[in-house]
C-alpha cells in the first residue's frame, strides 16, 4: 500500500476509531437516526466535493494528529514482524475440537501451541466452543493472552437460523432473521438491534461479527440465503445492512459486509461445491451491487467475499479467488479500501479444486487481506511465506494487506 493511499485509508479508519472509542458516538445519536443508514437515495450518495470536504474538515481537526502515530505504529509493528508472522497476520482460523476430538470449551495445549506457532490475525468461534457465558469469557480471555498482537474474535451471529450465540442460551439478544427486519421497514429498529446485540457481545470478549448479509434475495429457491437477507429490493437491504453494522459499530463490535458480489440468487450452495452467478453486469450492478455499494460509501470496514463464478467478470476463478473481482471491481470500480475478508476457504467450493496452499495463494494475489478458516492453518501459513521467499507472491502484496489487518485493529482499539 503505497504512503498517500495508506495516508487517505488512515483518515477513513480515524473516523471509525473514533465511533468505536466514543469519540463521535455522542454526536450521531443525537442527530436523526435516519444518519445511522436510513438516509435517503439522494443524501446517501458521496460526491467529489462532498468527499473533499469532508477530508478536507478532517484534516484541520485535532483529532488528525492520530494519524502520523498510527502510522508510525503500523509501520513499526510491521517492520517488526519476520515473514512468518506476517502471514500469520492474514490468517483467521478455527478450533473447534482438541486433539483428543472433544468440544474446544477451553485452550487445550494443541491450541494453544497452533496459537504460538502461527500468531494469527484472529479466530472465529463456533457452537462448539460455546457453552456458557463465563466459559465464552474465560476461552476468549485464554486466546488473547497467547496474542502477540491482539486478536481478531469473531462469531457468526446474524440472527435467525444463523446465531452460534444465542441458540446456545447465552446472554445475548436473539435477534430474528434478516428478513423479518427488511419486512418491518422499520431501519431504526434494526439500528437498536445491532447496538444491542453488539454490547452483550462486547461484555463476551468478542470485536468482530460476521454480520450483516448485505446479499439480496431474489431467489425463492436458494438454500443458503432466503431470509438471512432483509429482503428482493436492493435499496433496502443497504439501508437495513448498513443500520445494522452501525449498531454494532457504536457497540465498539466490527461488522463484516458479506457475501460480496452478492449470493442472492443462486440454486445451490458454496458450502457444497461450485456455484455460479451467471448474470451479466449490467444486471449486477443494478441489483446485488447496490448493498455493498452503500456500505462502501457508508465507510464499512470489511467485506466478506463469496466463492461464487461470476463470468460476467472471470471466467476463470471464483470471486474469492479473482483478481478482476477483488482488485478489479471491489478497489478500483467501487472503491472500497477496508479489509477484504473470504469466506471460509474449507468451504467446497474451494476445497473441491484447490488445495490449502493454492488456495490462500491465489486469494492474496486477487486481492484478500484476510483468509478466513483455511482447512490447514499451518500448511496455509508455511504456503504464504514459501510463496513471497520464491517471488510467486509480491513481498509488497503481503505488506499491503497486513497493513490493512493491523490498521483495522487499530481502529477497533485493539492496538495502542
Amino acid at each position: 500500500m503505497g504512503g498517500k493511499q495508506l495516508q487517505h485509508w488512515i483518515l477513513a479508519a480515524l473516523v471509525f476509531s473514533l465511533l468505536m472509542t466514543g469519540g463521535l458516538i455522542g454526536c450521531r445519536k443525537h442527530n436523526d437516526v435516519d444518519q445511522l443508514g436510513a438516509r435517503d437515495t439522494e443524501t446517501e450518495s458521496i460526491n467529489e466535493d462532498g468527499l473533499e470536504q469532508s477530508q478536507k474538515e478532517l484534516e484541520e481537526s485535532p483529532a488528525v494528529d492520530l494519524i502520523d502515530e498510527a502510522m508510525k505504529k503500523i509501520n513499526e509493528l510491521t517492520a517488526a514482524m519476520s515473514l512468518e508472522e506476517k502471514a500469520g497476520q492474514v490468517i483467521m482460523p478455527a478450533f473447534r475440537q482438541t486433539a483428543e476430538g472433544t468440544l474446544l470449551h477451553r485452550l487445550d495445549e494443541f491450541t494453544r501451541d497452533m496459537l504460538l506457532e502461527i500468531q494469527p490475525a484472529g479466530v472465529i468461534l463456533f457452537s462448539e466452543n460455546i457453552d456458557h457465558d463465563s466459559q465464552v469469557k474465560l476461552l476468549i480471555e485464554a486466546l488473547q493472552a497467547k496474542a502477540t498482537v491482539p486478536l481478531l474474535v469473531s462469531v457468526d451471529e446474524e440472527g435467525g437460523r444463523v446465531s452460534r450465540l444465542g441458540a446456545k442460551g447465552i446472554s445475548v439478544p436473539r435477534l430474528p432473521a434478516a428478513g423479518v427486519f427488511g419486512e418491518s421497514g422499520d431501519v431504526k429498529m434494526v439500528y437498536e438491534a445491532g447496538l444491542e446485540l453488539g454490547k452483550a457481545m462486547k461484555m463476551l470478549g468478542f470485536n468482530m461479527n460476521m454480520a450483516p448479509v448485505a446479499d439480496v434475495n431474489t431467489n425463492p429457491l436458494n438454500p443458503v440465503i432466503g431470509d438471512r437477507s432483509f429482503g428482493s429490493d436492493p435499496v433496502e437491504v443497504g439501508r437495513m445492512a448498513v443500520s445494522m453494522a452501525n449498531g454494532l459499530m457504536d457497540a465498539g463490535i466490527i461488522p463484516v459486509l458479506k457475501h460480496f458480489p452478492g449470493h442472492g440468487d443462486t440454486h445451490q450452495d458454496t458450502h457444497q461445491g461450485a456455484v455460479s452467478l451467471p448474470h451479466d453486469q449490467e444486471r449486477l450492478v443494478s441489483i446485488e451491487l447496490i448493498p455493498f455499494q452503500r456500505g462502501i460509501e457508508a465507510g464499512l470496514p470489511v467485506i466478506m467475499t463469496a466463492h461464487l463464478h461470476v463470468p460476467a467478470y472471470d471466467n476463470a476463478f471464483p470471486a474469492t479467488l479473482s483478481p478482476a473481482v477483488l482488485t478489479g471491481l471491489l478497489r478500483e470500480t467501487l472503491g472500497f479500501e477496508g479489509v477484504i475478508m473470504t469466506d471460509a476457504l474449507d468451504m467446497q467450493a474451494i476445497t473441491d479444486e484447490w488445495s490449502t496452499g493454492e488456495a490462500v495463494i491465489l486469494a492474496l494475489a486477487a486481492g484478500a487481506d484476510l483468509l478466513l478458516m483455511p482447512p490447514e492453518p499451518l500448511v496455509a501459513r508455511d504456503a504464504i511465506v514459501t510463496a513471497v521467499t520464491n517471488g510467486e507472491l509480491p513481498q509488497e502484496r503481503l505488506d499491503a494487506a497486513v497493513e490493512r489487518v493491523l490498521l483495522l485493529k487499530w481502529e477497533a482499539g485493539l492496538i495502542n
